[in-house]
This record gives C-alpha cells, sequence and structure tokens, in this order.
C-alpha cells in the first residue's frame, strides 16, 4: 500500500488532523511555525502541505517541489500562495470557502443588533458608571424591511434568520433565480433602486469587484428612507465610505455596523469618530467552530484528492489546461473571456448554458480520456463557466468548483459537438438563456494563432477579446459612431480598435477597444447620444 506524506504547517484543529489521521496510509508531520529556509529542503518529501496564513508559499520555495502534489490552505483565501507558480509546477491549490459561512452570517446578525439597539455604547456607558437609560433608544428588527445586497450563501442564510425575527425580507441580486429567492420566502427586486427606496435595514453580501465598487454612494442613500441601518460584513468598498460618514454625521442614517473596510486595518477612517457607527476588525471568520469547519474541509479535501477522488474547492486546475494542445489552449482561454463577456452584457437571471464545440478540433472526448476531474464536462464547458460565473460570484470561481456553483444558483449546464455552423469550421458557441432572453456569443483562433469573438446573435464582429472596450448598440443612422468617438476624445480617451456589424433589422452592434479607463460621465454622456440603444463598459 502506498504511503503518503502530509506536512502541517500551521496551527490546525483536532478536527482536521483527525480526518487525516482516519487514513492509515497518511502519515502526518506537525511542524507549526517552520521557517522558509528550512522547509524548502523538506518540502519535496511531501504529497501534501496544509497551512494558514504563517508559511507563504513562493515560486522559490517550490522551485524543487518533489512529490508534493497539493497545497491545501485551511480558510478563504490564498494571498500567500503563488497560485500561478504553483500551477506551472503541476500542484494542485485548495481552500475552504464554506467553512466560515455560518460564522458571517451568525456576525452580521449580531452586528444588525448592536447597531439597532445601541447595545456596545450602552454597554461601556453602564460600565463607566452611568445609568443613562433615555440615551439608548433603539430600533426593533420586528416587521422592519431587511434589504439583502447579495444572496449566495452567507446572505441567504441571513435571510432565514431575519425571517425568525418577524422581518420582511427583500433582496437584490442579479444572478440569482428567482426561484431560490421563492424557496426563502424573499422577494426578489431586478433593480437595485426599487430595494433602496424600501428598506429600513440593508446588510450586503457580495464581492468587491468593478461592478459592485462604491456600488452605495449619496446618490444612493437620498433614495432612502429616514434612519436606515446600513450592516457591511462583506468587502470594504461597496459602500462609499465619506458618503456614508456624512449620512451618519447628518442623521440621515440611524446607524451602521462595519466589519470591514476600504483599508484595513483602517488608519484614517473617519466612519470610527462617530458614535453611532459600530465596528469591528474583520472577524467575520473567527468562530471556533468556523476555524474547525475549514480545517476539516481542507483535511477531507486533500484526502480525497490524494485517493483520486472528487473533490470541490481547488482554485487552480493545472492538469487540465497544461495537458491540452497548444491548439486547443487557445480555444480553451478563448471561451472563459466569452463567458466572461457573456455575464457582462446580458440581461435578466441566468437559467441555462449551453456550450456548442464546432469542427473536428473538438471531436476528441477529453473529458474522460485525459483528466482526473470530479465531473464529466469538456474542459471548454469548465472555461466558458469560470469565465461566467467569476464576474460576479463572492467566493473564488475556479475551473474546480464553477460547475458546483452553478448548480447551487440552479443553472441548466449543457454541452454539445456539431460538425460545421455558420460558415465556420471551427467555433466555440456559448448559448446563456436568461429570464427574458437568450444570448449567444462564438469565437474562434485563426491561423495568426488569436482567438476572436466573430458572433453576437446575429452580428459578425471581428473583436480580440483583451483589456477594455466600450460596447454600444445604435440604430443605424449616420454620424453615431462619429459622436461617440468625438466623446471619448474629448476625455482624452485613445480609441486601439473597432469592430461594427449591422443587420437589416436597422440597428447596429460595436466593441471599441480603448487604452484607458471610461467613467460613468463619459458613459452618461455617451447613452445621451439621440440614436443609442445601450452601452455598456466591458473589461476582459
Amino acid at each position: 500500500m502506498k504511503q503518503y506524506r502530509v506536512l502541517i504547517t500551521d496551527h490546525l484543529s483536532e478536527d482536521g488532523i483527525e480526518v487525516l489521521s482516519r487514513s492509515r496510509d497518511i502519515d502526518i508531520d506537525i511542524k507549526a511555525g517552520i521557517k522558509n529556509d528550512e522547509l524548502k529542503l523538506i518540502i519535496g518529501n511531501y504529497d501534501a502541505i496544509i497551512t494558514r496564513s504563517g508559511t507563504t508559499i513562493t515560486e522559490d520555495l517550490i522551485e524543487n517541489p518533489g512529490r508534493l502534489k497539493i497545497i491545501g490552505r485551511a480558510g478563504v483565501g490564498v494571498d500567500n500562495i503563488d497560485i500561478e507558480a504553483a500551477s506551472k509546477k503541476g500542484i494542485i491549490v485548495m481552500n475552504a470557502p464554506t467553512g466560515n459561512t455560518l460564522a458571517a452570517t451568525e456576525l452580521t446578525m449580531g452586528i444588525m443588533l448592536a447597531a439597532a439597539r445601541k447595545i456596545p455604547l450602552a454597554n461601556d456607558s453602564l460600565k463607566s458608571g452611568k445609568w443613562d437609560r433615555k440615551r439608548f433608544m433603539g430600533i426593533e428588527l420586528y416587521n422592519k424591511v431587511l434589504g439583502i445586497v447579495g444572496l449566495g450563501r452567507i446572505g441567504s442564510n441571513v435571510a432565514i434568520r431575519a425571517k425568525s425575527f418577524g422581518m420582511k425580507v427583500i433582496a437584490y441580486d442579479p444572478y440569482i433565480k428567482k426561484s431560490k429567492a421563492d424557496s426563502l420566502g424573499v422577494k426578489l427586486y431586478d433593480r437595485l433602486e426599487d430595494l433602496l427606496k424600501e428598506v429600513d435595514i440593508i446588510t450586503f453580501h457580495t464581492p468587491l469587484t468593478a461592478a459592485t465598487k462604491n456600488m452605495i454612494t449619496a446618490k444612493e442613500i437620498a433614495l432612502m428612507k429616514d434612519n436606515v441601518i446600513f450592516v457591511n460584513c462583506a468587502r470594504g468598498g461597496i459602500v462609499n465610505e465619506n458618503d456614508l460618514y456624512e449620512a451618519l454625521k447628518s442623521g440621515k442614517v440611524f446607524a451602521a455596523g462595519v466589519d470591514v473596510f476600504e483599508e484595513e486595518p483602517p488608519k484614517s477612517s473617519k466612519l470610527l469618530e462617530l458614535e453611532n457607527v459600530f465596528a469591528t476588525p474583520h472577524i467575520g471568520a473567527n468562530t471556533m467552530e468556523g476555524q474547525e469547519a475549514v480545517s476539516r474541509i481542507i483535511c477531507e479535501q486533500v484526502v480525497n484528492a490524494l485517493h483520486g477522488r472528487p473533490y470541490q474547492n481547488a482554485v487552480n486546475i493545472p492538469f487540465m489546461k497544461s495537458q491540452l494542445t497548444e491548439n486547443l489552449q487557445l480555444y480553451f482561454s478563448l471561451t472563459e473571456k466569452i463567458g466572461k463577456l457573456a455575464a457582462q452584457i446580458a440581461k435578466g437571471r441566468p437559467e441555462g448554458i449551453k456550450i456548442v464545440m464546432i469542427g473536428k478540433n473538438f471531436e476528441e472526448d477529453l473529458c474522460e480520456r485525459k483528466f482526473d476531474v470530479p465531473f464529466s464536462y469538456q474542459p471548454f464547458t469548465i472555461a466558458g463557466l469560470k469565465g461566467f460565473l467569476g464576474v460576479y460570484i463572492q467566493e473564488s470561481v475556479t475551473y474546480i468548483n464553477a460547475p458546483y456553483l452553478a448548480k447551487d444558483r440552479n443553472i441548466t449546464v449543457e454541452e454539445t459537438k456539431t460538425d460545421q455552423y455558420d460558415k465556420f469550421n471551427d467555433l466555440i458557441l456559448f448559448v446563456l438563456k436568461t429570464d427574458i432572453e437568450e444570448l449567444s456569443i462564438a469565437g474562434t483562433v485563426f491561423s495568426d494563432k488569436l482567438g476572436r469573438i466573430v458572433l453576437l446573435d446575429r452580428f459578425h464582429l471581428d473583436v480580440i477579446p483583451e483589456g477594455t472596450f466600450l460596447h454600444f448598440r445604435i440604430f443605424d443612422r449616420p454620424g453615431i459612431i462619429g459622436k461617440v468617438g468625438t466623446i471619448l476624445g474629448n476625455h482624452r480617451i485613445n480609441i486601439s480598435g473597432l469592430s461594427v456589424s449591422r443587420q437589416h433589422t436597422g440597428e447596429e452592434v460595436a466593441f471599441v477597444s480603448v487604452d484607458d479607463p471610461i467613467g460613468e460621465e463619459v458613459l452618461s454622456e455617451i447613452l445621451a447620444i439621440d440614436g443609442m440603444i445601450e452601452a455598456k463598459v466591458i473589461e476582459l
């Protein structure tokens, strides 16, 4: 029987160590606090290493990885691991993103109660020798409208607990199917603005992305009722801290519970100056049970991976792309970009994704013969799912977990092959069905080895999916594209490429590649052009 060796370099709960110990073919060495110079000498003797934040896995450390196949991080973040270097060496990197779900959920409820009832202030006042009951007039949660922005794992658990308080729960999440909200008894809004007008308390459970950064500013706060309570245990930067400060100071906002900041530690956050801000130092995951859970999850995954069984939370998949031919690697990367584009231009809530592989390039069944993966999808389907889901999902989306995340959101996934399609011998077609439309995007790789977007629904294009684009749809009238160019030029935004396509229906679509960021002011000017149907900034 083959023996596996696992090295633990940080404190790990006994629950996790017990998981490893149950496998008689796994030998465990615990060297908590080991220095990297010593670790480098022995790391190649182990099949897996499990760490937390105390060990930094650098490119130099795994230069000669020996038998090392797995790096496990007992926690969510993997900032201390050079994932690219590990991938090049064929080492799987995995984490435990679900272990802290209940910890973050309960902190949200706790900080919500603290803000509503001013519990920390009352505690400090009493301990200082005062008995000032009138000062601490609070707000009940019962019968209040709770707005949840982001109805993923944590948001859903918050909804369940809030309903037990007798709260009316509404939510905004453009990527969650209404059926999921219905199953939770939550009313789902299509527009954030509509939710903001209704809430008494608002809580955020989204990642920090280009789309969610400064999602809430003074403009959005002005839409809300007076005396709203803000709760943010997700990511700093979703709510503009200066604008929230002004609203709290003026009395527009009753209180805020904050666990996360734009800068951490918050060296100069004005929020900490206010009495009606109840803050904690990013402790969402800090419970004994949460830490036990991440230890147990990562150890279970390591055991499964060593024994060739399915595992979900790898953050890379080095054995997939690297074993494709050079040409198929180009299609793999292209499909991921197509998925990313689809997520940014689609309307409605995703219900189904279909990947159509067209041509002789895709005749071989790659998923069964070459790859030890815990699902049966072709690599291109996985790449498309990762690109699509990675635009907006809070947890880290990987090639391994993308199919599971799609399943969690009730998004059906199909894949099919065919010989030829619309004049193209080789093509990847990404078909997205939402609750209001069906969107098709296709791409191919030409002889110059550059992947290109060649179809968007009925429009023929020639777009290399790299960088920042202005994508717009217009009525087919003279001068509109010229006006777009003038606006971009007036704002000193350089155009590096343009692809335009029109149909007999009287509409045109365009992708303008630019070298500089396009801000909201510029986009507003473009949207105001007569004949402009829609315009969006796309990052690929």
